[in-house]
């Protein structure tokens, strides 16, 4: 086992280098599809020692799979994240949630030319009371909501909009004086753009804060 590792460990680490390299233009998070391609080659490279393979050919075709699942993997994470940053949002007393929206990007291998379709983050909508907004819990929902618009922004590397909308009138001033509003925020290579708006749509007794990220319909990686 020794004298293998030593003969198939450089060609196994080199085509994980070159899974890892491929992820240079990818998002931070997406990234981790690195440490995906490495995981797989040297599984890839393991089977192919108890089969009596080549393992060199394992190798590159397990780094394959473990990047493809990194970027799945990746993109499953954040919706996640989103989802955590909602249900924590709706502790507050009379808040409420949509569901966390996602979208399809079609995700083609340049290797392989394998492509498969992944669901991506697009949105998270809360609606909290405006007289909660004061309140320690109302604080610490809008903490983590700007928190996750900065985390999506930081790993993508990409503007993230951030809006707060409330009905017009003197609930929409109340809002506006209890929130110090920044244009654009930048964080890492990404940036939130935040704006607060009224919408004739939104109960006049609650703040909608939405968060919205843009996906390509097709990204090669």
């Amino acid at each position: 086992m020794k004298k293998f590792a030593a003969l198939r460990l450089p060609a196994c680490v080199l085509a994980a280098t070159v899974a890892m390299n491929g992820c240079a233009n990818m998002d931070q998070k997406t990234q981790s599809a690195g440490v995906g391609a490495a995981v797989g080659c040297a599984a890839g490279a393991v089977l192919a020692k108890l089969t009596k393979n080549d393992a060199t050919a394992a190798c590159v075709a397990g780094a394959v799979v473990g990047g493809l699942i990194g970027y799945q993997r990746a993109r499953s994470s954040e919706i996640d994240d989103a989802k955590a940053a909602s249900e924590a949002a709706v502790t507050v007393s009379g808040a409420s949630a949509a569901p966390v929206q996602t979208e399809p990007v079609q995700v083609t291998d340049k290797q392989t030319g394998k492509t498969e379709t992944v669901r991506a983050f697009k949105s998270v909508s809360v609606d909290i009371p405006i007289s909660q907004l004061d309140t320690a819990d109302g604080k610490e929902a809008m903490r983590k909501l700007n928190d996750y618009a900065r985390k999506v922004a930081r790993e993508r590397g990409e503007p993230v909009q951030m809006t707060i909308a409330t009905a017009p009138g003197k609930a929409a001033k109340a809002a506006q004086a209890a929130h110090q509003l920044q244009v654009s925020e930048k964080v890492g290579d990404g940036v939130v753009n935040r704006s607060i708006v009224t919408d004739t749509r939104i109960p006049s007794n609650v703040q909608r804060v939405s968060i919205e990220a843009n996906n390509p319909a097709k990204i090669s990686v």
